[in-house]
């Protein structure tokens, strides 16, 4: 199924595949990516052996703009699970902080709003998920209690791209954060 990321398209859930990760067998739901400015990847949900899950981007299919350089480095989403099954993971944007490039930090929802188009928490809520803080939808939560995340079934949890999408590449295309030059004369 096709699905409209602000500018992005992502076909979800486009084939299923084995790979070897580090010595060992990884399951992955793997999504095409492709933006308006020549990014063109494959985008997947990873499920390890140990009970790991991960959203990354897996492969460039041509070469990125540079822009999206660090996506394979520190773009990956982890993903828990909750005691009812449901998969829960933080949303947090790619956004120029203190080193050399863009790294993951909270986000607001007038953010998420602004990179979207629309209201961000209605058009996850319209996929399926729950929204909330990662306290509320991980009771487990240690870190981040006050950061805004998502849950959806595990069934549905291939959709989990879509979020990954609007918080890493389309953060890094509208340049979440990225200060303004202002001009004083």
């Amino acid at each position: 199924m096709t699905h409209q990321v602000a500018s992005l398209l992502l076909k979800v859930n486009q084939r299923s595949a084995r790979v070897a990760i580090s010595g060992q067998e990884v399951d992955s739901s793997i999504s095409d990516l492709e933006s308006p400015d020549g990014l063109h990847a494959e985008v997947a949900v990873q499920s390890h052996p140990d009970g790991t899950i991960h959203v990354r981007l897996s492969e460039f299919l041509s070469s990125p703009p540079p822009l999206y350089s660090h996506l394979t480095r520190n773009g990956v989403m982890t993903v828990q699970i909750r005691e009812d099954g449901k998969w829960v993971a933080l949303l947090r944007a790619l956004r120029p902080g203190g080193k050399d490039y863009p790294t993951l930090n909270g986000v607001s929802w007038d953010e998420l709003d602004g990179l979207l188009g629309a209201n961000a928490k209605q058009w996850l809520e319209g996929l399926g998920f729950e929204t909330g803080t990662w306290s509320e939808l991980n009771p487990k939560a240690a870190k981040f209690k006050d950061s805004l995340a998502v849950a959806i079934s595990a069934e549905d949890g291939n959709l989990l791209v879509l979020p990954w999408a609007l918080t890493r590449v389309v953060a890094l295309m509208k340049k979440l954060g990225k200060p303004a030059v202002v001009d004083l004369s």
